[in-house]
Formats: C-alpha cells, structure tokens, sequence
C-alpha cells in the first residue's frame, strides 16, 4: 500500500463500484468490459473531482482559509463538486468560470447548480479555454483586500494533493480487480488538465497494474500533453515520495477524439452516449466520458482491442453537463403524445 502523508477528508462515497458492462460488451462483439463507476461518488451528483477534492479540502480546512477560489469552464464539474463540497465544510467559494467569446453562459446543467449552490460566479472570455490569464488572481487578490483568506485550487485539481487521490484511487481498482480475478489490458480515461490521468499512471506503475493507462484527450494535442504530463508526474512523484514515475514511453495519449474543440459535441461521442444509455442504462456526459467512449468503441471496431480482452473504463462523470446541449444534437427530436404517455 501507498502512503500519502497528506491531509485528507473523507466526503466522497468510496469504494467507487467496479461493474462490468455484458450487454454494451455483446453490442460489440467483446471485449469484457467494466466500468469503473467514479460517477457516483456522491457528493455533488459525483464524478472524479470528488477525489480529488478530498485532499484540497484537507489543506482548505487547516485553519488558513475561509474561501475556495475555483477555475475552470462555463460547466466546470470540479466547480460544481467543489460548491457543494464548499458548503459541507463552511466554506466561501467563488468560481471563474471561462469560455470563448460567444459561447452560451446559459444557466443551465453545471453552471444552474453551481448557482443553486450559492457560489459566487464570475464569467470571463478565455481563449484558449484554459488561459485565464491573471484573473484568477485578480480575484484572489481582491477577496484578501476585503478580508478573506481564500485557497487558489489549481486548473482541474491536478496539483499533487489531486494526483494523489488517483494514486489511492489505484489501490482501490487494483483491489477489486483481484477479488474478481481479472487482469484487464487497458484502462481508458479522459485526459483534459491531466492530473486524473497523472495519478492512475503513478499508480500503476507503482503499483504493478496489469493494464496500460490509455488517455483519450478532450482538448490539448497529444504533442502538448506528452511534454507536460511527464513533469506534472514527476512533480507529484517527488512531493508524494513514490519511488518510479512514468517517462514519456510509458504514456498513451489519443488526441483524435476532441472534434472541433472541447465541449463540442461530435458525431462519434453522439452516438457512444446512446449506445451506453441503450446497453447498459448509464449517462456519459459530451465532454468527458462521452468521447472516452468514442475512442474505446472505435479501438474495437478497428482490431485495437481484440475481442478476449479485459478493459476498464473509467467513469468521470460530468453528466450534468448533459442539460446543457440542444436535444436535437444529441439525437433526440420532438417527443409526441403517444410517446410521451397519458396526457
């Protein structure tokens, strides 16, 4: 077992179930199919932030602060999960929440509930997405000058106290894996600011997994990532005092799932949302989880991964973001009557 000398609060819902999908795994003609359900980590309808989160709150609730100061997009999950988390503990939370000019600021699936939540919400133009420039800052800044002592979290949780919660997460999967038997050949994942995917690499390969860490990238080059995923790691690797840290060999990325940009529903992450929904009864989310899926369903169908594999699927959740896409661009039309049931 890993030890993390780091301050931790216990909030999500864990263990996280490992289930296995036969009816989407027979749609496809095989693999053996799980899904590692981090959807349901409870708090703030769940998803991997929750983890995450865990450890920012150790260090958020050590006397220091008394505000969390939150970036990310217009329907950020970590702002969401961290709003809810927020209000559990007494804490002030202010997001900054950022998009292309032009984009719907709609207070619709994430960012509706981070208002029911009562977070303070700030709105900015960023582009690229994840620039914020100095606002978060700025924001910072201004809350010291009234009196508040607020915790900058970093972009998606991915410092080393949200690696961390992938490492432990690790342990968790490795567990449940022995007591069914199996010994899966790939665990795919979203990749956005990295630090999920940073975390189940440490843990693998400090771990001795079975399996390879596949990262689907939801919006960076595949080029980036590789020049930036190796130091984050080995960053946290050195601050959590793990002995092995993964090099740019040891890291699969697939950059050839985002589309047009992050956030932007594509054809293939349509039809992976209702191919799941229909199979297995689950809800992918179109920024994250949905275009998992897609490259997993696509490395199938193209001889990738063979038929008598294993493979996990980690769920990250997000689905709420689902609320905020047009219906039609999900594949739905108009509901009549006799569909709809007794009027």
């Amino acid at each position: 077992m890993i030890e993390l000398n780091l301050p931790r609060l216990h909030l999500a819902q864990l263990p996280t179930p490992l289930e296995e999908a036969p009816r989407l795994s027979a749609a496809l003609g095989g693999p053996r199919i799980f899904f590692k359900r981090d959807d349901l980590t409870g708090v703030g309808l769940g998803g991997n932030k929750a983890r995450k989160l865990e450890f920012l709150m150790g260090r958020a609730t050590s006397g220091e602060f008394d505000t969390l100061v939150v970036c990310g997009g217009f329907q950020s999950n970590l702002a969401r999960i961290a709003a809810a988390m927020g209000n559990r503990l007494g804490l002030k939370v202010v997001l900054v929440l950022g998009g292309e000019p032009g984009e719907s600021r709609s207070p619709v699936g994430n960012l509706l509930l981070d208002h029911l939540y009562g977070a303070t919400v700030h709105l900015v133009d960023t582009v690229p997405r994840w620039d914020f420039g100095t606002t978060v800052e700025d924001v910072a800044a201004d809350l010291r000058r009234k009196g508040s002592r607020p915790l900058v979290l970093p972009l998606g949780g991915s410092g080393p106290e949200g690696i961390a919660a992938y490492v432990k997460a690790t342990e968790e999967l490795l567990a449940q894996l022995r007591v069914l038997g199996a010994r899966p050949s790939h665990l795919y994942v979203a990749v956005g600011s990295g630090g999920t995917y940073a975390g189940l690499s440490l843990g693998a390969l400090d771990g001795g997994a079975p399996y390879r860490v596949m990262g689907i990238s939801v919006s960076r080059t595949r080029e980036y990532l590789l020049q930036q995923l190796p130091l984050i790691s080995s960053h946290a690797a050195e601050a959590l005092r793990l002995p092995r840290c993964p090099t740019e060999a040891d890291l699969d990325i697939e950059d050839a799932y985002v589309g047009s940009g992050y956030g932007v529903l594509t054809p293939g992450c349509r039809d992976a949302i209702q191919l799941v929904a229909s199979t297995e009864g689950v809800l992918l989310d179109p920024v994250y989880s949905g275009k998992t899926m897609h490259a997993l369903i696509d490395h199938v169908r193209t001889g990738r991964i063979t038929a008598d594999e294993t493979v996990v699927f980690l769920h990250t959740g997000g689905w709420p973001a689902l609320f905020a896409y047009d219906p039609v661009s999900l594949g739905i039309g108009t509901v009549s009557a006799a569909q709809g049931g007794p009027q």
